[in-house]
């Protein structure tokens, strides 16, 4: 067991399979949000997820927690899915080769790259394009030049995340 108490309930998110409207937090599944302080007088925000049958001995302390957080009014959200925006925070990223290959199972050309970044106004902005092009060793799906660079080349944003899920995978 965690040597902590924990001094503020924050909230909780539920997941897909709760029922929001549960007011028994022993039957939840979804994610605590709460604050505690260790021994030393330090405090530290956690997030506990919490699913029915795995309550160790701090998930049940988390769930005493929780159920008095709810006891006083405290409310589950229903669940929403996450945006396509928001899951493309969460993607991995890729290799400067998996960006690379992905272009070309998605008939892309470098020459179109090299394209979009010349036509690029600002000479800083597209010195720094030119940068990232040439010298970045992996990618982020919400990187702002990835996201600006294949949408010039024609990719919309499900098309990249197609290009991207693709290049993970090979």
């Amino acid at each position: 067991m965690m040597n902590a108490n924990i001094i503020e309930f924050y909230g909780f998110d539920a997941h897909w399979e709760t029922d929001h409207s549960e007011t028994v937090m022993a039957k939840v599944i979804g994610a605590a949000h709460y604050c505690v302080r260790y021994p030393d007088g330090s405090k530290e925000d956690l997030v506990t997820g919490l699913r029915p049958g795995e309550n160790n001995a701090w998930n049940v302390k988390v769930i005493e927690s929780a159920q008095a957080w709810i006891d006083s009014g405290g409310i589950i959200p229903e669940y929403l899915p996450p945006t396509p925006e928001e899951l493309r925070t969460f993607m991995q990223p890729l290799t400067a080769c998996q960006l690379r290959l992905g272009l070309i199972n998605a008939d892309r050309t470098f020459a179109q790259v090299d394209s979009a970044i010349a036509a690029i106004a600002d000479e800083t902005e597209r010195t720094a394009a030119q940068i990232e092009w040439e010298f970045s060793t992996e990618f982020r799906r919400t990187q702002p030049f990835i996201v600006s660079i294949l949408a010039t080349i024609g990719l919309t944003p499900e098309e990249v995340d197609d290009l991207w899920a693709g290049a993970l995978n090979s």
